[in-house]
Parts: C-alpha cells; sequence; structure tokens
C-alpha cells in the first residue's frame, strides 16, 4: 500500500476532538460528486493530489452547516492509487449521512467526480482495496463493504463506482477482496457527465446537443458528421469535440482522458461562450485542479483564468505588449492573480500567485 500520512499531505488539525469507536461493521464507499479534473489522473500528475486533499479538507472545515471538525472521511484515494490518511482508523467518520451510519461503517472516497474525472483508474481500484483492508487491520473494521448510496438517498459513489461495489469490489487483477472490471477497454468514449443540469456524451438528447454541434462545425470541427449535428449526442459529435480538445492543447484521446471527446465545463464554455443550464449568466465554471496552473506550462485553463483578469483589470504585469490571454503560465500571470489575491481580504493571507478554488471563483464570478 502506497500510504501518505497526515503530516505527508499537510492536514490541518481537527477542529474539535475526534470520537473514538473500536470498530465497525464495514466500510461505505464514496466519490467527490463534484467537479474532478481529469488532469489529476494524467500520469505525472501524483504531485497535485496532495493538494487535492487539501482542498477536499478545507471545503469540509467551511461548511458551516455540517459544521465538521475535520476531513470527513476515513480516507481518501488518488487515481494513481495512493491512500491519503482522512479521520484515519478508530475515529468515527462524518460522511455516511447521520450519526447512526457514521458509526456503523467506516469511509473511503475516491478522487472521482460527478463530472471531468469520472471513472475509476485501475490503481484507484487497487487503492480502494487497500484502504478498506488497512481500515479492517488496524481499525477492526468488518467485512462489510458498501456504496454510500446504501442506507442514504445519495448518488454517491457514482455510477462506475457503484457497479465495482456491487460486483465485489475487486482489485482489477480480480484478486483480495473480490473481482471486478472498470469497463475501461472501448476505444471511444461512450460516457455521460452531466454539466450544469444538463448531459453531454453519448446518447445525450436535447436542443443543447444540437448547439454544441453546431458550435463545433461553425469552428471548423466537423469533419466526422455524416449528416447532423443533431438534438442526440453519436460518436461522431465525440470525434469532433476530442478534435476540438485537441486544438485547444488537452492531450490523451483514449476515454476518461483529456481530449477524449466527452466535454468539461471549461472546454465548453470555450465552445459556446456560455454554459447552458439554469444558471448560464452566472455559472463559474469549474475549478480545473492545481496541476493546470504550472508556472512555464500550458493549459487552457490558463486562458479562461487571463480573460478574468483582463475583465478585473489585473494587467499591470506584461512583456512590455499588453497583457494577452494565453495557454501558458508565465511569471506575469503569476504577478496579476497575485495582485487579485492581495485586493480582496479572504485571499491576502496567502497571496502566493497560485489560483486555488477560491481565487478561481471570485476571479471568475
Amino acid at each position: 500500500m502506497h500510504f501518505v500520512s497526515r503530516e505527508e499531505w499537510g492536514a490541518q488539525p481537527p477542529r474539535y476532538d475526534l470520537v473514538y469507536i473500536a470498530s465497525t461493521q464495514g466500510t461505505k464507499v464514496h466519490y467527490e460528486g463534484t467537479y474532478v479534473p481529469k488532469s489529476l489522473a494524467a500520469a505525472d500528475a501524483h504531485g497535485s493530489c496532495a493538494g487535492h486533499m487539501r482542498d477536499i479538507q478545507a471545503a469540509h472545515l467551511a461548511n458551516t452547516k455540517e459544521d465538521y471538525s475535520d476531513i470527513a472521511y476515513s480516507a481518501v484515494v488518488c487515481p494513481h492509487g495512493y491512500v491519503f490518511d482522512g479521520r484515519g482508523a478508530h475515529r468515527k467518520t462524518a460522511a455516511n449521512g447521520n450519526q447512526t451510519l457514521n458509526a456503523k461503517d467506516y469511509s473511503v472516497c475516491a478522487m472521482l467526480g460527478a463530472s471531468g474525472l469520472v471513472q475509476p483508474t485501475a490503481a484507484m481500484l487497487d487503492g480502494l482495496v487497500d484502504a478498506i483492508e488497512w481500515l479492517r487491520q488496524d481499525g477492526d473494521a468488518g467485512s462489510e463493504v458498501l456504496g454510500h448510496r446504501d442506507g442514504y438517498a445519495t448518488e454517491c459513489p457514482g455510477e462506475p463506482l457503484y457497479a465495482w461495489v456491487q460486483a465485489g469490489a475487486h482489485r482489477p487483477d480480480g484478486s483480495s477482496p473480490g473481482g471486478g472490471d472498470t469497463g475501461s477497454g472501448t476505444e471511444i468514449a461512450r460516457y455521460q457527465v452531466t454539466i450544469n443540469g444538463l448531459a453531454y456524451g453519448y446518447g445525450a438528447h436535447g436542443d443543447h446537443v444540437t448547439a454544441v454541434g453546431e458550435a463545433l462545425v461553425a469552428k471548423g470541427f466537423g469533419r466526422h458528421y455524416q449528416e447532423g449535428p443533431g438534438p442526440t449526442w453519436t460518436d461522431a459529435d465525440t470525434l469532433n469535440y476530442s478534435d476540438y480538445q485537441v486544438r485547444l492543447g488537452y492531450s490523451g484521446t483514449a476515454p476518461h482522458e483529456d481530449a477524449d471527446g466527452v466535454p468539461g465545463a471549461v472546454s465548453l464554455q470555450q465552445l459556446l461562450g456560455y454554459l447552458p443550464g439554469a444558471t448560464t449568466s452566472t455559472m463559474v465554471p469549474p475549478f480545473p485542479g492545481r496541476s493546470a496552473f504550472v508556472l512555464g506550462r500550458s493549459n487552457p485553463a490558463v486562458v479562461t483564468l487571463d480573460k478574468a483578469l483582463v475583465r478585473k483589470g489585473y494587467v499591470r504585469h506584461h512583456d512590455g505588449n499588453g497583457y494577452q490571454p494565453g495557454r501558458l503560465f508565465t511569471r506575469y500571470t503569476l504577478a496579476n492573480v497575485r495582485d487579485f489575491q492581495h485586493a480582496r481580504p479572504e485571499l491576502a493571507g496567502d497571496a502566493d500567485g497560485y489560483p486555488g478554488p477560491l481565487t478561481w471563483k471570485l476571479l471568475l464570478s
């Protein structure tokens, strides 16, 4: 098992003392349920997972309604199979829905979303089994393995992960404690994501699907259409959207990679100029992850960031030709983001120039 201690991932201390539990009946499997960037699963992106873990904890500690004392999960598993210590063994979780369920089972969360990264990697499935076995050995967890939705009304842990749980929560090679299949062997992406309440991907239907197809054709990405575009998402839509993603600078055209032809909120907003759905005028694209903003590296999300800096007037740092939006995260980008952070009281205490979820939300709202 690749285990990451709280000290290693930079955990904040619990706000209150955590409740001791001697044992549980088993373990509940969770996912984040929001947007998780596909780029987090890239082979060279594991360095971003500790920061993602800190973001999860910070979001939980900021949840005044739930008044969490710490990150809610017993453990969290990243796409690379590392097990991050959360509340840990012999500590009652806060993730299962109510006090009775929290005392009944531990909770293990996959860094998996309802959009973006939605399919568990083979390494993640291995890591989930590692986490379950660790809680059995060190936390006296029972043999039960369930999904969060078992016993509580929720979509968690999402369809792909729940199917794995129901099949026995196996490692990909079929070994202990069961057997399983990630279902990722197809050559073209045929899964759906939900963005702002609307479905995209193979089989999705509606006027919003037609709008995507028409926008792709207008931008020169329609070569795979034999007829259409139309209101039902087909393989042709996926292939054309993949071409568009590649042009934006995304890489990886296999299913569940960044340019697989299934939209993310950032690329969709760049294509259409807005996000269709219930709140199109005020919708902020999901935070693309800290790995999108690395000094000297390119990412399409930097264009969105730059346009927001220009719109809000934080452009005094540039190379002499004015500040222009682009994919490269430069020292000028860093300095302009820092200026924005200094100007906001809620950001000024940590104004390092690198966007986090709150910087992204405030800058783009």
